[in-house]
């Protein structure tokens, strides 16, 4: 039974919207984690270690979190590695040089003619060897 788009249950009572759930949680400003990370890291420099878990004590963060913030920018800096690699290889092929990253093929002969050049220089070093330990 619906009255003025109010629903009820069969008892009469009216039904209760029920708080959702899930992003509850509290957020944080840059400048409350920038001080955050800023004591873990001051404490850890006196300490050595422990520095989470006394910012979760003294802030009431948990140390899931706090160690989610720093995967974090481990993440971003992977990432940004990864662009800067690729940047730099498209620099390098726009600008005419010889790419970072070869083909398969270009790179398997480049080996194959390396290998070849440092066996015969193995042999050449062998005979020249045999002949110093003939002389001895």
């Amino acid at each position: 039974m619906a009255v003025l788009g109010l629903k009820f249950k069969r008892g009469g009572e009216p039904v209760v919207a029920k708080p959702v759930k899930g992003n509850q949680g509290k957020r944080y400003s840059a400048e409350e984690k920038a001080e955050i990370v800023k004591f873990i890291q001051t404490y850890n420099a006196e300490h050595k270690r422990g520095g989470m878990k006394a910012a979760s004590d003294k802030f009431g963060v948990s140390v899931v979190t706090l160690s989610n913030w720093g995967k974090g920018k481990r993440k971003k800096a992977k990432a940004k590695a990864k662009t800067n690699v690729k940047k730099v290889a498209a620099k390098a092929k726009a600008k005419g040089k010889v790419a970072l990253v070869k083909s398969a093929t270009d790179d398997a002969d480049a080996v194959l003619k390396r290998l070849q050049a440092i066996r015969s220089e193995i042999t050449a070093l062998e005979k020249e060897f045999n002949t110093l330990k003939k002389k001895l």
